[in-house]
């Protein structure tokens, strides 16, 4: 959100940030670069602050051993998780008669809010602004694109664990349909939950999730037509996926002097990050062990290790010098620069994004929620593999995969991936801008909403029809039964005796 905010900015809009301040650790981060906007910080109360505080601290380190929510008791129990994570903040702010007034003042034209969290689109509704638009960090949200109408392709987008393409079969079908009933139960379960206790606890008027993303003017996600897979979609679905991605900025950056001396120590550089939300330092060691004796066993090359915990002593002794552990890294740069070859990540969609317009090969290790898809998706241009997190402790066959990847044709693949999204014919950034401000000046765009969001189950797979036509046939078939055995029953003589 803060990039949209950035990009509007920059073409001269008036833009408003309304911020919550949950976490204390990112109270002080800066996430807006210019100086424009107006940046509304919001903080907890006494009460919100004790609870985040000591509300059970996160364990999304777990899904290095474990599935994603595939079962409903799962999906229920990080729901329920969510749900009361989302809600003592939202229910401060819809107490706060004060902020009401002062974002009225605002006088808002549009309003782009983030559906993860629907506490933006519940307030954007209860306060009436004219115009709204719901913007997706990542490419694919179930229930928000079937509240819009948006063909949902189960049949060939694959789910989270599906293949794509001619190596999928009929179980990765079905695992889509599980994969999509699980995630709409979690999500919807998430949004039902929040909005009944607003409505229980404040009496205020809001409509449901549903109803709100339907009557907005547009469905921002962040896909790109060049990267993602080909699917039917609408034109109030507008894909902004590549809109931040600025190669010229990257490789302008100047490197950390050791990471230049990395670069330059060996042919070949791979980098291995799995992102922020889910550390290095906290995966089993059975897969630290695999990761490090695959690096053993390749010593003309250098790894960059992104690794949480620079204490660890233990795992400092264990590496061979051609491993370089960083508590951080600048990524883009780092992405940018011709004399990386691999880059192993967990394939969150940012890390995707970014390692698709640089043109480096990837091996994708998917570790929850999207990344499997977006693994997947990377995978389908030939300059990626998606390789399970469960065979990290095999060091033969991560060394195998590693060095298969670095042959040249995937590099070529990669390459060429980059040259589409940089020269694709409509800019997403140039599409962002456009949308947004088409969506102030019209408001709702009622000439975009379909009609098969209206129809029901029944209507919308031709049920109904298939129905009668079964009931058709089979008339049908029972009139020439019946006929048949009328004329046999004549023709068949009787016995004398009768």
């Amino acid at each position: 959100m803060s990039n949209i905010a950035d990009k509007l900015a920059d073409h001269g809009h008036e833009v408003v940030v309304f911020q919550q301040q949950i976490l204390e650790s990112l109270r002080d981060k800066k996430v807006i670069k210019n100086p424009s906007v107006k940046i509304i910080n919001y903080e907890a109360g006494d009460a919100g602050k004790e609870f985040y505080k000591t509300r059970p601290k996160s364990t999304v380190s777990k899904y290095w051993t474990t599935n994603q929510a595939t079962t409903p008791w799962a999906a229920d129990q990080f729901a329920e998780t969510m749900s009361k994570d989302l809600e003592h903040m939202c229910l401060q702010i819809f107490k706060d008669k004060n902020l009401h007034n002062q974002l009225k003042k605002e006088k808002f034209d549009v309003v782009i809010a983030e559906p993860f969290d629907p506490c933006g689109l519940y307030l954007a509704d209860y306060l009436q602004i004219p115009s709204t638009i719901v913007a997706m960090a990542s490419s694919r949200i179930e229930p928000i694109q079937w509240a819009v109408g948006q063909p949902s392709g189960l049949n060939f987008i694959p789910g989270p664990g599906s293949a794509y393409g001619k190596s999928s079969g009929i179980w990765d079908r079905v695992n889509n349909i599980w994969m999509f009933i699980m995630r709409t139960r979690m999500f919807r379960t998430v949004y039902w939950n929040l909005l009944d206790t607003l409505r229980e606890q404040t009496g205020v008027v809001i409509r449901d999730i549903d109803e709100i993303v339907a009557d907005s003017a547009y469905l921002f996600f962040n896909s790109n037509p060049y990267l993602d897979f080909p699917f039917p979609s609408l034109t109030k679905c507008v894909p902004i996926g590549g809109f931040s991605m600025d190669i010229s900025s990257w490789k302008s950056e100047k490197l950390p002097d050791d990471l230049h001396k990395l670069l330059d120590e060996r042919y070949k550089t791979v980098y291995i990050s799995f992102g922020s939300m889910i550390r290095s330092s906290d995966m089993p060691d059975s897969y630290k062990s695999g990761i490090i004796e695959m690096m053993k066993s390749m010593p003309n090359v250098n790894f960059i290790w992104k690794y949480e915990d620079g204490n660890d002593q233990e795992f400092e002794k264990k590496l061979p010098e051609n491993v370089h552990p960083k508590k951080w890294l600048p990524q883009p740069a780092l992405l940018a620069d011709h004399r990386l070859s691999l880059f192993i990540t967990h394939g969150g969609l940012g890390s995707v994004m970014e390692v698709a317009y640089a043109g480096i090969p990837a091996i994708v290790v998917p570790l929850f929620f999207d990344q499997p898809m977006n693994g997947e998706m990377l995978k389908r241009h030939g300059g990626a593999e998606v390789y399970s997190k469960f065979d990290l402790g095999n060091s033969q066959k991560l060394a195998d995969v590693v060095q298969e990847m670095l042959k040249p044709e995937y590099a070529i693949n990669a390459l060429r991936l980059s040259n589409l999204l940089q020269k694709q014919p409509i800019d997403p950034a140039n599409r962002l801008i456009k949308h947004a401000e088409f969506a102030a000046e019209f408001k709702r765009l009622q000439e975009l909403d379909p009609y098969s969001r209206q129809l029901n189950f029944a209507q919308y797979f031709f049920i109904d029809i298939f129905v009668i036509i079964f009931i058709m046939f089979a008339t049908v078939l029972m009139f020439f039964k019946f006929i048949i055995n009328r004329l046999f029953y004549k023709s068949v003589p009787k016995p004398k005796n009768e």
